[in-house]
């Protein structure tokens, strides 16, 4: 087959509103789908479809090579002229070009500059003697954000009823969805909606925040999907409740945070603990990706992947790794534990010169067969609930970490190896483990702060204190990265917002002094048990029968805001702003965010300032402020407020 070429109108460089979609978690008949292992996402979508009221959306954050998103089989008769008609468009204000092209057979059909409206793009093809069907697919050879396609039609040029031989060409039969149907709950305010599959007849829904009517209204369903404009909900944590005309209710908590695109623009200091060989964990890379989250953190399990002797199988994570690597995301991996297969003196941790060489062995085919961001020696060493070997001390764990230094680098030198990952951060047990060389053999240093959660800003203490410390036993330093920090909301312990706020104050704390990275652990509750302890520590609910997507807990809002209002922003200063208030801020002078709170309670911060600031509250609610004599007043609680100043917005452009 040959293409003719393409027919497509000119295009503007004006900008576009972007349009409010929602992608939905469901199949779509008659089109065969990449899955999250070869494509981030593709997905039917809901809202302003060119034709009827569902298109497909394409989300690719990272692509390796040419992936096909989505293909349909058709049925063509030989030697025979068709036109190709489809609409495209990407989640862009102004135009720009995709790296992505529709392929009929062997033809391929460019596509032009494209914005956030509709655009027709054509094309024709003429079949072979012998040829009796094709295919018609949508492929990508870069990463792409937020493409949509629609109206897709393939018919002989001749024929003037213009018969489409595309099966479910605009998308519109869409089976599987459950009755909210978004893949994700955490929105921002330009493109914000609700996807929902509903009987037949009138829906009702509303918006609502600690049980005051945001907004609500009533719509009728159009096709199996139907879109919910959140038009006019700002930034803030709410619940979504809607009614099918069969009378059931179904509803869930929403998150909705300021930035210029469709989604968050990923900060690379933020992370979060996940357990990706668990069912729960399924789709834990989207729902990461989604936060602005640029990394996970994960075990893996040596008495799990090396059951014989020098055979590595790592099944469990294969898949999972995929998902996260094509989402754009990060991986640290732990070279986690003991192994039994090398005696009974190794099974908890390496003990013996041949528990440890084994060891090393293992850890170099973690770093060989996974592309890792940071390979974890252990995890809490120091702990005796992880590390039950009899040994938890530096000169136990020294010899790991060599092995994996040596081992790791005769396959991946550049791979960093983290040391420590200790359980709380024991001054003497890393002064000791300097003291014997560790760094030399450690590209960063890691620890888990579970000591400061009831005072979160002491985390800062904390971080100079590491800092000093290997200057002062070790004669140089490393980066510090925070691999785990977090507190369970099980019911009697912290509640969810507390949770919340612990996540932001620890975070700017430790950024202040130093850390390079924040993992909060961990992603998703383990249970949906309120009282468990061990449970209760995630950013989003245990997964639910409805939604199809994850519940946020008050902590996804806290880390989506708090990586939204940061912008990107590097720290500036701590600033004193009144007894008892802590303040962190990120910027420049010209274009400053101002993290701001009182560790003990009411308190009231002074901001010297002859314009006025941008005050954003906890629960994402905006106000401005103007300054009197010189001088804005705010009140400070233990919820930490941003406050904008200069230039300062939310979120990224790119």
């Amino acid at each position: 087959m040959a293409s003719s070429g393409i027919v497509a109108g000119a295009t503007s460089a004006s900008s576009v509103a972007l349009p409010r979609t929602a992608r939905a978690a469901g199949a779509v008949t008659g089109w065969k789908l990449a899955g999250a292992e070869t494509i981030a996402e593709v997905w039917p979508e809901a809202g302003r479809a060119q034709n009827g009221s569902v298109s497909l959306g394409i989300d690719a954050p990272y692509v390796p090579a040419k992936r096909t998103a989505a293909s349909a089989a058709v049925r063509v008769t030989p030697s025979t002229s068709y036109t190709f008609e489809a609409y495209v468009r990407v989640m862009s204000k102004t135009a720009k070009s995709v790296p992505a092209w529709f392929a009929i057979g062997s033809t391929a059909v460019t596509l032009p500059k494209v914005n956030a409206s509709w655009k027709r793009v054509t094309g024709t093809i003429t079949t072979g003697a012998d040829a009796t069907s094709t295919t018609v697919a949508v492929r990508v050879s870069k990463a792409v954000r937020g493409l949509s396609i629609d109206n897709v039609r393939l018919y002989a040029s001749a024929d003037p009823a213009k018969k489409n031989v595309v099966p479910n060409g605009s998308f519109e039969t869409v089976t599987g969805a459950k009755r909210i149907a978004n893949t994700s709950l955490v929105m921002t305010t330009p493109t914000a909606a609700i996807a929902v599959a509903q009987p037949a007849g009138r829906i009702t829904w509303e918006v609502s925040r600690s049980g005051k009517r945001i907004k609500s209204g009533t719509l009728s369903r159009t096709g199996a999907l139907t879109a919910v404009s959140l038009s006019g909900v700002s930034q803030g944590y709410y619940t979504f409740k809607v009614r099918g005309s069969d009378g059931k209710l179904t509803s869930t908590p929403i998150a909705i945070v300021d930035s210029p695109n469709a989604w968050i623009t990923p900060d690379s200091r933020f992370g979060v603990g996940t357990h990706v060989e668990n069912a729960t964990y399924k789709d834990a890379a989207r729902h990461a990706r989604t936060l602005g989250l640029t990394g996970i953190r994960n075990d893996v399990f040596w008495n799990g992947v090396e059951t014989k002797k020098g055979v590595y199988d790592f099944g469990p994570y294969e898949a999972p790794f995929t998902r996260a690597r094509l989402q754009g995301l990060d991986i640290i991996g732990i070279a986690g534990y003991g192994n039994p297969l090398y005696g009974a003196a190794n099974a908890a941790a390496p003990r013996n010169s041949t528990g440890v060489k084994a060891y090393g062995k293992y850890a170099a085919a973690i770093a060989k067969r996974f592309t890792l961001s940071g390979l974890e020696v252990y995890n809490e060493f120091n702990h005796p609930p992880k590390n039950t070997s009899g040994c938890t001390s530096p000169s136990c764990y020294l010899p790991l970490l060599k092995e994996v230094d040596a081992s790791v680098g005769k396959v991946k030198p550049s791979l960093p190896i983290i040391a420590g990952a200790t359980a709380r951060y024991p001054a003497s047990w890393f002064r000791d483990l300097w003291k014997r060389g560790g760094l030399r053999n450690a590209n960063v240093m890691s620890f888990h702060p579970y000591e400061i959660t009831g005072k979160p800003h002491e985390l800062g203490g904390i971080v100079r204190n590491a800092r000093s410390d290997m200057q002062k036993y070790g004669g140089t330093t490393r980066p510090v990265w925070i691999t785990e920090l977090g507190t369970s909301s099980r019911t009697g312990n912290r509640t969810t917002t507390q949770q919340a706020s612990i996540l932001v104050q620890a975070a700017v704390s430790g950024f202040a002094t130093g850390a390079r990275k924040f993992y909060w652990y961990d992603l998703i509750n383990d249970t949906p048990n309120a009282a468990d302890q061990e449970g209760n520590f995630g950013l989003y609910s245990n997964p639910a029968k409805s939604p199809a997507a994850l519940a946020p807990k008050p902590g996804a809002f806290a880390q989506a805001l708090l990586i939204t209002q940061l912008g990107g922003r590097s720290y500036r200063s701590t600033e004193y702003l009144g007894s008892g208030v802590v303040t962190k801020s990120f910027g420049t002078s010209s274009n400053l965010v101002r993290v701001v709170w009182a560790p003990e309670g009411k308190k009231m911060a002074t901001i010297r300032t002859s314009k006025p600031v941008v005050v954003v509250g906890f629960d994402g609610v905006k106000r401005t402020v103007k300054p009197s004599n010189g001088v804005v007043r705010i009140s400070a609680t233990t919820q930490p407020v941003f406050v904008r100043s200069g230039a300062a917005t939310a979120g990224v452009t790119r």
